[in-house]
C-alpha cells in the first residue's frame, strides 16, 4: 500500500471519493511557494483526476506559480463541494509534464469546453498537463460530513443488468439492440451513438443511436471532424466534459460550410448525422475488442455535468463486452454453414421497378434517386442486387461475400463483415427504398425486392 493510501484510509478518505469535486464547479484555488518562501495563490479551471494516487493540473502561462511549481516541486490545492461548501485540501508533489497522451488530451478537451462558456477561447492555450502524486488529502473542517450525490440510477445495478442482456444475445442484431435498449432503461442515458472505425476510409460510420430524430445508420464522420469521439478512439481513453465547445463538438461544420457557399447538391449523397444540435454534456468511450480499435460509444444529454466519473467505469465496462460481443459474433458469420439451396428470386413483375444507380468510385448507391449509402456497404448492396439480376436468386452467405472481398474493398484485417451487414439491414428499413434484407440461418440472408431490379453503373470503377 502506497504512503498516500495509506494516510487516506486512516483519515477514511480517499482521492477517488472526492473525484466530484474535482470538476471545477467551484474553481479549485493552488497555493504555490517560491524558493525564497513567498507563496502564491491563483484559481485552476478545474483539476484533472488521473489515477487513485495522481491528479493533473493544466499547464497554460509562464508566470509565478510555473515558476514555484519547477523550484520547489510542491503545491496545495483546495478544492470545495457545489452541495454542501466542504473544503478539501491536497498536498501534492510535481512529477512531470506531458504534452501529449491521454491525459493532456482530456485536459485539453475540457479546458476547451470550459473557455467556451467565458468566451477565452483564443486565450486558454494548453501548454501541457502537469502531473502531480497526492501526497495527502484531508477536509478543512473534519466535523463536517462529505454526502454521495443521488445518482440519477443505481449504476452498478444497472451495468449488472445490462451485461446479462449482451450476454444474453443471440446474434449482431439482438446484442445491437439489448445494448440501445440498456442504455435506456437500466442506464438512464437518453441520447447515444454507436460509431464503428472505418480503418481504410480514415473516418467513423453510425451504427445505431438513441433518442434522436434522424437515426442516421450509415452515416460517415471523418476521424479529423469527430471531435470528443476522435479524440478518445486516438488516445484509447474516456473523454467527458460538462462544458461543451464548438471545436469540441463532433458534428456538421464542414455541412454548415457547404451550404454558405451554396453546394447543397454536393451534399445530397450524405446521410445526416444523429446528435443533439446544443449539447452540454458529452461522454466519448472507445470501443476495443482483441486489442484492436472497433469504435466509440458516444453519450451526450442537454444538460451541463450530466455525466460523471463512475458513468466513465460504467460505460467502459458495457462498451468493451458490446464490442467483444460484435467482434465474436460478427466472426460466427464468417464460420462454415451447410449449403443452402438458392430460392429463385420472387415474381417482381406486379411491383415498380426499382432502379438502382451504383457508382464504382465510392460505392454510393441510389434507389430510385433516393440516396442510400455508399463505401463497404455500398459495394454490398450493388453486388446483391447485380447477382439477384443475373442469376435470379435472392439468398447469399457472409462466406460468399468474404469471398469477393478485393471487388468489395474488404480490409484484410478486421472486416466486420457481419457488422456491415447489419447496417445495411438498418438503413434500408430506415429508408423503406423496396428493399430490405432477411436473416434466413446463420452466416445466410436474403436480399428481397418489392419490385422488378434494374440495375444501373455509372462512370468507371
Amino acid at each position: 500500500m502506497s504512503d498516500v493510501t495509506a494516510r487516506a484510509d486512516r483519515r477514511g478518505l480517499k482521492l477517488r471519493d472526492v473525484r466530484r469535486l474535482l470538476e471545477g464547479v467551484i474553481p479549485p484555488s493552488m497555493c504555490s511557494v517560491a524558493a525564497d518562501g513567498m507563496p502564491h495563490v491563483n484559481y485552476l479551471s478545474h483539476v484533472e483526476y488521473v489515477d487513485d494516487e495522481h491528479v493533473a493540473l493544466t499547464y497554460q502561462f509562464l508566470n509565478r506559480a510555473r515558476a514555484n511549481v519547477l523550484a520547489t516541486g510542491r503545491v496545495a490545492v483546495s478544492v470545495e463541494d457545489p452541495v454542501t461548501g466542504v473544503s478539501v485540501l491536497l498536498q501534492l508533489r510535481y512529477e512531470r509534464t506531458d504534452t501529449e497522451g491521454p491525459v493532456f488530451e482530456r485536459l485539453r478537451a475540457k479546458l476547451a469546453g470550459i473557455a467556451a462558456q467565458t468566451g477565452m477561447e483564443r486565450v486558454f492555450l494548453l501548454r501541457g498537463a502537469d502531473v502531480y502524486r497526492v501526497e495527502s488529502l484531508r477536509k478543512l473542517d473534519p466535523a463536517c460530513p462529505l454526502p454521495a450525490l443521488q445518482p440519477r440510477c443505481d449504476l452498478a445495478a444497472g451495468v449488472r443488468a445490462l451485461s446479462e442482456r449482451l450476454s444474453e444475445a443471440p446474434d449482431l442484431h439482438g446484442l445491437l439492440q439489448a445494448f440501445i435498449d440498456g442504455l435506456r432503461h437500466e442506464l438512464r442515458i437518453g441520447h447515444a451513438i454507436v460509431w464503428l472505425l472505418d480503418e481504410r476510409r480514415q473516418g467513423l460510420y453510425t451504427l445505431a443511436s438513441l433518442g434522436y430524430e434522424q437515426a442516421g445508420s450509415g452515416s460517415e464522420l471523418p476521424l479529423a471532424e469527430a471531435g470528443l469521439a476522435g479524440v478518445a478512439l486516438r488516445e484509447n481513453v474516456p473523454i467527458r466534459i460538462g462544458h461543451m465547445s464548438q471545436m469540441y463538438r463532433y458534428g456538421l461544420s464542414w455541412r454548415t460550410r457547404a451550404e454558405q457557399l451554396g453546394l447543397q447538391a454536393a451534399m445530397a449523397d450524405t446521410i445526416p448525422l444523429p446528435g443533439l444540435a446544443t449539447p452540454c454534456s458529452q461522454l466519448a468511450v472507445p470501443l476495443r475488442a482483441r486489442g484492436r480499435a472497433v469504435g466509440v460509444l458516444l453519450v451526450e444529454s442537454e444538460r451541463d455535468q450530466f455525466f460523471g466519473y463512475d458513468d466513465e467505469d460504467a460505460l467502459a465496462a458495457v462498451g468493451a463486452q458490446l464490442a467483444q460481443g460484435l467482434a465474436a459474433l460478427g466472426a460466427q458469420e464468417l464460420e462454415a454453414v451447410p449449403a443452402v439451396p438458392a430460392a429463385p428470386a420472387a415474381s417482381a413483375a406486379a411491383g415498380e421497378v426499382l432502379r438502382v444507380r451504383h457508382y464504382p468510385r465510392d460505392h454510393s448507391v441510389f434507389v430510385n434517386d433516393q440516396y442510400l449509402i455508399k463505401g463497404v456497404a455500398g459495394a454490398i448492396i450493388a453486388k446483391l442486387v447485380r447477382d439477384q439480376i443475373d442469376t435470379g436468386r435472392q439468398g447469399f452467405s457472409t462466406r460468399e461475400l468474404r469471398l469477393a472481398g478485393d471487388d468489395l474493398r474488404l480490409p484484410e484485417v478486421q472486416d466486420n463483415l457481419g457488422v456491415r451487414l447489419l447496417l445495411l439491414e438498418r438503413r434500408l428499413a430506415e429508408r423503406d427504398v423496396g428493399l430490405r434484407i432477411e436473416r434466413s440461418g446463420r452466416g445466410q440472408y436474403r436480399l428481397v425486392a418489392r419490385g422488378p431490379l434494374r440495375l444501373v453503373v455509372e462512370g468507371p470503377g
